[in-house]
């Protein structure tokens, strides 16, 4: 069975609900890049507060969204961001990057 993440996008925030895995991130990240890309604004945030779970693949998706708005002169603002993924921000060093 596939997993499956949505995305929304309500004037500055991108909500992301579901699992972020392997098998999600590549069409999230499509969305997310394109949106960074095309009609977010020089402020914006990516709600979490639906993901559900999240693998380290879900904390590479946010990096580099991080990333594509440093180079676009966007601040990208991470809410909300779920326990496991925390977790694996802390041990991977990267907590000031993402909490």
């Amino acid at each position: 069975m596939a997993s499956l993440a949505t995305v929304s996008i309500n004037g500055d925030t991108l909500a992301l609900a579901g699992v972020l895995d392997f098998e999600s991130v590549l069409d999230v990240d499509m969305q997310g890049q394109q949106w960074l890309q095309d009609s977010a604004p020089s402020q914006c945030n990516v709600d979490l507060s639906k993901v559900t779970y999240s693998s380290s693949a879900g904390v590479a998706l946010l990096l580099g969204w991080l990333r594509a708005a440093q180079i676009k002169q966007k601040t990208l603002h991470i809410q909300q961001l779920p326990a496991n993924m925390a977790a694996l921000a802390k041990v991977g060093g990267l907590d000031d990057l993402l909490v």
